[in-house]
């Protein structure tokens, strides 16, 4: 997988976890002391977390590392 395509899987991610939790940037970044405008740019593609917030967002989003990266499933769920 190329560097272009994680970016989006990230990306598409990061903005399909704030929206399941009907959150706004703003909250997403007061959660992880980030500026909404660095949440935009995540979601744009532009810029990805670092993964220490990468880490913090799966947690309060209830997610994996995997999943955020495009694995539908951690390695524990699968059959």
């Amino acid at each position: 997988m190329s560097d272009y395509e994680i970016r989006q899987i990230v990306q598409n991610r990061l903005v399909e976890c704030r929206l399941e939790a009907n959150l706004t940037q703003k909250e997403v970044g007061d959660l992880v002391d980030k500026k909404p405008t660095t949440v935009a740019s995540w979601e744009q593609g532009k810029t990805l977390p670092d993964i220490d917030t990468l880490y913090r967002l799966t947690k309060y989003y209830g997610k994996t590392l995997n999943y955020m990266f495009g694995e539908e499933y951690d390695d524990k769920e699968k059959k």
